[in-house]
């Protein structure tokens, strides 16, 4: 099915009958910073909102996670959401979904979320610049996945269906794939299609960009205190941990409970300083 696709508008038309039949659609974009990916993004989720009969302007982007759970899930009373079939651009998804912060509470809620949404049928898409920095659960989760090697052009690939394939991207076979194919990806097992795409004209650069500056700066205000809070609590959990291993042993040196914790001789030795 999704072998016929040519064109943007074949892409966001087999998104929509996916999601018409009852399955989920999260898309993921990857490539350098500056070369289109959220340009190749607004104008797929503009192309589908055309073919669903929906609506979407730069208002569907967000930079914040408590945004993005009230448009599929609604608030504490279940206002916010946004229409069934509606489209949802996340412009940095690393903030939401990194890899080195697997263990934040609010990053498994939001993955969890993202497991029991299918009956919204919304069709989600965002970026990031390295895709494999990515939360592992989150990208067992993306449907597609779009590389934008350079501006104009995306390489779009899909999950291998296999039930007996741990990795379902194959990622080590297609790196060997494409340094034999001198960059190109026709060879892997899930590349799907090559699109190509126009530049935003000057409206829509302006646009987006407004709504960036406005939006992204209140997610970072938002994330700053709770952050901030959170690591305080492991730091204090760090170092009574440490004071817990010296006041057991107290001829346990600086090294040796380093080893033990998984620590730095430096951590140890700044916390056993905080500590007296």
């Amino acid at each position: 099915m999704v072998r016929a696709i040519e064109t943007m508008s074949d892409f966001a038309k087999i998104i929509h009958k996916l999601l018409k039949s009852d399955r989920d659609v999260t898309v993921g974009v990857s490539g350098m910073t500056g070369e289109g990916k959220s340009t190749f993004l607004t104008l797929l989720q503009k192309k589908y909102a055309e073919i669903s009969g929906t609506k979407w302007d730069f208002s569907h982007m967000t930079w914040s996670r408590a945004e993005l759970m009230k448009w599929i899930d609604g608030d504490e009373n279940g206002e916010g959401k946004m229409p069934e079939y509606s489209a949802i651009l996340v412009d940095e998804l690393f903030t939401m979904f990194y890899r080195r912060t697997w263990y934040e509470s609010d990053q498994i809620d939001t993955i969890a979320t993202f497991n029991m949404c299918r009956d919204r049928h919304l069709f989600i898409g965002g970026n990031v610049p390295d895709f494999w920095d990515l939360d592992n659960a989150f990208v067992s989760r993306l449907r597609f996945f779009v590389y934008i090697p350079y501006r104009g052009v995306a390489w779009v690939f899909e999950q291998e269906n296999n039930p007996f394939c741990k990795d379902k991207w194959n990622r080590s076979e297609n790196q060997k794939l494409i340094r034999r194919g001198k960059g190109r990806p026709y060879k892997c097992k899930n590349f799907i299609c090559e699109l190509h795409y126009p530049d935003w004209n000057p409206v829509e650069k302006k646009e987006y960009y407004s709504i960036r500056n406005v939006k992204r700066v209140d997610a970072i205000k938002e994330n700053k205190p709770e952050k901030k809070e959170k690591y305080k609590d492991i730091k204090d959990q760090r170092n009574a941990a440490i004071a817990l291993c010296f006041k057991l042993n107290s001829k346990l040196t600086n090294k040796a409970a380093a080893e033990m914790l998984g620590l730095s001789m430096e951590c140890v030795r700044l916390a056993r300083n905080e500590n007296q």
